[in-house]
């Protein structure tokens, strides 16, 4: 770039070219020393050096978005105290650094880190940026979000469009600040009631939509109790079972719960049946109780039931009293009895002939150990009369 500009310029659009990396000279050679914006997006930048926006002062807005930038060495930015506003979206090459900060600044508020095909945000990445009120991770891959290190003032999160499977109550209490939460178009299904006190303080302005919610009994007498006792209205939507999908959560005020719906691998989390751990009972176990195997009855519910309280007195125990219960009991009873008697009978007759087999046969069988007799031995009698 061979052109120059007023030294005074304040705004500097150079994007759309082929500008492939930022030194020291780069904008010294341009002849500007009082931006405030700066517009490099949508070029081929791969390297940064640490001197790039030195003599910078005033220079409030930084969008490098678009570009094939690997790495940023951590003291790029911290000759520029004016600096708010960072973008680097849709650098797909970008590598955070495993341990350690990504870079140093006291003055950024807003930092752009979307569709950088990123899994993973380490706890300490952000740690030397503690002025940052708002974080755009969102278009990534992350499966796990982390509790993020010494960002307290944060006030604005985008997780949209990730893969993230669980929420857990350690990233609310390292963000106490936290009023704006965009979790739209992960892979939620539930949540863990423990989150439900933290999550309410940004219910207003969270967006939960676009995630796979299971809409089953486990909801039903967890986290949607909970929010209805709690007046909190979170506005999700069901993606499964088949009946309830694509329909607001509400639906449970007018159907209940559903315990008779499974998918193509088995039955669906949290739904009870005869072979499977109810919700109530999971429930119980937690609480360290032993409880018979109850599975929930369909009904309609009201707006006045008041929760799980309510909710249990709905369930009725699986095996109940009706008379085909009890004749399948009693017919597996007498057949066992059977079943011996049988036997007894068998042993006996089997004894009986065995006994009668051995005393016709002996008398037939036995025969005299010594020499033979004589007539005389034979016929005592007869010598006698002589």
């Amino acid at each position: 770039m061979n052109f120059r500009f007023d030294r005074y310029m304040q705004n500097l659009d150079i994007s759309d070219n082929v500008v492939k990396s930022l030194d020291k000279t780069s904008l010294r050679d341009l002849g500007v020393i009082s931006l405030v914006k700066l517009n490099a997006s949508r070029n081929f930048i791969s390297e940064i050096t640490e001197e790039a926006f030195l003599g910078q002062s005033k220079l409030q807005t930084v969008d490098l978005s678009s570009n094939s930038i690997v790495t940023i060495e951590p003291k790029t930015f911290i000759r520029n105290p004016s600096l708010e506003v960072l973008s680097l979206s849709s650098n797909q090459v970008l590598t955070l650094p495993g341990e350690g900060p990504f870079f140093v600044s006291q003055s950024i508020k807003v930092l752009k880190l979307s569709d950088c095909k990123l899994y993973y945000i380490p706890p300490a990445t952000f740690q030397k940026l503690p002025n940052l009120q708002q974080l755009d991770i969102s278009h990534n891959h992350i499966k796990t979000l982390s509790s993020l290190q010494s960002v307290g003032g944060l006030n604005l999160l985008d997780v949209s469009h990730n893969n993230v499977t669980d929420l857990q109550s350690d990233i609310f209490t390292a963000l106490p600040e936290l009023i704006h939460l965009n979790l739209r178009h992960n892979s939620l299904s539930t949540l863990d009631i423990t989150v439900m006190t933290q999550l309410v303080k940004v219910s207003s302005s969270a967006d939960l939509n676009g995630n796979p919610w299971v809409c089953d009994c486990l909801m039903f007498i967890t986290i949607y109790s909970w929010c209805r006792n709690n007046s909190v209205d979170l506005e999700l939507v069901c993606s499964s079972p088949p009946e309830f999908k694509e329909k607001p959560w509400k639906i449970y005020e007018h159907s209940g719960c559903d315990n008779d719906n499974t998918d193509a691998a088995g039955p669906v989390d949290g739904i009870a049946t005869l072979n499977h751990t109810s919700p109530y009972e999971r429930v119980a176990k937690d609480r360290d109780q032993s409880v018979p195997q109850f599975s929930p009855r369909r009904e309609n519910y009201t707006s006045s039931n008041e929760g799980v309280a309510k909710y249990k007195d709905k369930l009725v125990p699986p095996f109940s009293s009706r008379p085909e219960h009890v004749q399948i009991v009693r017919t597996d009873k007498n057949y066992f009895y059977n079943s011996i008697a049988l036997f007894v009978v068998f042993l006996c007759l089997t004894s009986v002939a065995f006994f009668l087999w051995w005393c016709g046969v002996r008398p037939r069988t036995l025969r005299r150990s010594g020499p033979v007799q004589s007539d005389a031995e034979t016929h005592p009698l007869s010598i006698s009369t002589i």
